[in-house]
């Protein structure tokens, strides 16, 4: 769809279609948000992880698993983003002998402070997937009232106005649609993979957990 046309569909659908056209561009903007800050989480980027790091913290040559989680990032727009599980890790290293008796504790009150950060910007999804098509159903009430209403006071067979305000129903109950759809299905997404990604972060805080209380 060309730029003038969704201009001229927003125009028809009233107000209510302008609002959904801003939801959209909200929901577009967490998607791509996520998007990037999710990319570390997976299966494979966590296994590849621990390979190198477990034998560094064997030989206790822990500055180097330090540089190692400091090495495991990506930037973007001249930002520079980590894996949540090597957040964890630098923190696990940094209180291994300050609060050795307390570091699983510790450890997985940092894992869930990083889980909600995750999980930041996913209600926006939420909400607006539960929300829009009932924006959606109001600009569909709108708009059969004033087709209602023109037919009403019309004392002739020109039906143009009350054709523009089904017209306007239709727009808004597809523009709440086209907002709800990839808002709900992203979020699904997002939540799957962000829960299927703790089972291995719990296996890597355990065992290097276990092995800094063996040295």
């Amino acid at each position: 769809m060309q730029l003038n046309q969704l201009i001229e569909l927003s125009i028809k659908g009233g107000f209510t279609v302008i609002v959904l056209l801003l939801c959209s561009i909200l929901s577009i903007g967490v998607i791509i948000q996520k998007s990037i800050y999710l990319r570390g989480l997976s299966e494979k980027v966590t296994s590849e992880f621990a390979k190198k790091l477990f034998p560094l913290v064997k030989d206790m040559r822990l500055s180097e698993a330090v540089e190692l989680c400091n090495s495991l990032h990506w930037k973007f727009a001249g930002f520079k983003i980590n894996t949540p599980l090597t957040n964890v890790v630098k923190y696990i290293l940094e209180k291994r002998e300050t609060e050795k008796n307390d570091l699983l504790d510790l450890s997985y009150n940092k894992l869930d402070t990083e889980i909600t950060s995750l999980e930041k910007g996913l209600g926006v999804l939420s909400t607006l997937g539960a929300i829009s098509p009932f924006i959606g159903l109001f600009g569909t009430v709108v708009g059969i009232i004033k087709s209602f209403e023109a037919l009403s006071l019309s004392n002739t067979q020109n039906y143009s106005q009350v054709m523009a305000g089904i017209a306007e129903a239709l727009i808004a109950t597809a523009a709440g649609l086209f907002v709800a759809i990839p808002a709900v299905l992203f979020y699904n997404y997002f939540m799957k993979k962000i829960k299927l990604s703790i089972p291995g972060f719990d296996e890597v805080i355990l065992e290097l957990v276990h092995l800094l209380k063996k040295s």
